[in-house]
């Protein structure tokens, strides 16, 4: 399976997936017009993606803004990752907050809680 790239707009994320080093990035504002439609097949090419097992997984989650209909597609994004956990690869997640951003941290430690993935929340200024 071949890399992912999708390059980011004024409303969408830019998202790359390196499938050779198993890196994940995700960054910008997503509050796309039609949030389905642009997470599918994102969530589409996760469901495919196969990697050996034992593989280390990295994701790294960098939002400026993010809408409620985007955190959900993402929720159900990193939910795919955990059926790579159950193969014996390991997935740490990254969630990059602007300091003193509230709302970020908090959107990042919602999902923290419910996606059972490694995950870890880095603050930049």
């Amino acid at each position: 399976m071949g890399n992912f790239f999708i390059d980011g707009t004024k409303n969408t994320p830019k998202i790359t997936f390196d499938t050779d080093n198993h890196t994940m990035s995700i960054s910008g504002r997503s509050m796309p017009e039609n949030t389905r439609n642009f997470y599918i097949p994102i969530m589409n090419w996760v469901k495919q993606y196969s990697p050996e097992e034992g593989s280390n997984i990295n994701i790294d989650i960098k939002f400026s803004y993010v809408n409620t209909s985007s955190i959900i597609a993402l929720l159900s994004i990193l939910k795919e990752f955990k059926n790579h956990q159950e193969r014996k690869c390991t997935v740490s997640v990254k969630w990059h907050y602007e300091k003193y951003d509230d709302d970020m941290i908090t959107i990042g430690e919602d999902i923290s809680s419910l996606c059972e993935l490694g995950f870890e929340l880095i603050e930049y200024e």
